[in-house]
């Protein structure tokens, strides 16, 4: 059980790791007073540019991952270490290190709990659970952006459609709560985006010629 407390504090840890902010940092700014005032990619995109975005993007992806990856091979790693280990329970332990990279990322320790809004460490975290899903929410997503070229927009409808795409896909019922709880959570974390949506003030990533 040990190895398992152990991993759920290191998925926490790896989703705190405050990649927009350090590329920001690079950059010679402070990311939190530019723009939208999130660590993400997209506004690393807007404030830095493009390679530092897709960069930051790649780097918060992987940290979903890995926090769920390591939950996985806690067995392995639990022989390796030789601690105690909690032969039942593993998918769970899994989910609870899912959540914890998402939290660590949209409240991380570094950054006095605050940070992003989990949308790449989000799929990062469903490469891990259910590649087949990440794939259909990213193709969602990647529509959904050719269409509005919003990035909140095609965020919030992959939220939505996660647990639909866990029912679609006959995952455990414990994976399809994960997703309603995890997607709930990105929908609200998103809700100043709603509000500026709302308003029509929302920016464009890629803004149309007629809209520049």
């Amino acid at each position: 059980m040990w190895t398992q407390i152990g991993l759920l504090a290191i998925a926490y840890l790896c989703g705190s790791l405050p990649t927009g902010y350090i590329v920001g940092r690079m950059a010679g700014i402070d990311i939190r007073e530019h723009g939208s005032g999130s660590t993400g990619a997209t506004n690393v995109w807007r404030t830095v540019g493009k390679q530092a975005g897709i960069g930051v993007f790649v780097v918060d992806l992987l940290k979903g991952l890995l926090a769920v990856l390591l939950m996985k091979s806690a067995p392995e790693i639990s022989t390796w270490l030789r601690l105690e280990y909690m032969t039942n329970g593993l998918e769970y332990f899994i989910l609870g290190a899912a959540m914890m990279a998402l939290l660590g990322h949209t409240k991380s320790v570094w950054l006095g709990f605050k940070g992003g809004k989990a949308v790449a460490s989000g799929l990062g975290v469903l490469i891990g659970l259910n590649w087949l899903v990440a794939i259909a929410a990213f193709g969602l997503w990647l529509g959904t952006m050719a269409i509005w070229r919003t990035v909140s927009i095609s965020s919030i409808t992959a939220a939505i459609a996660t647990p639909i795409l866990m029912i679609i896909t006959k995952s455990p019922l414990s994976y399809m709560g994960f997703a309603l709880v995890a997607g709930s959570y990105v929908v609200w974390l998103h809700r100043s985006n709603i509000q500026r949506l709302r308003q029509g003030t929302e920016p464009a990533l890629f803004p149309t010629s007629s809209s520049k």
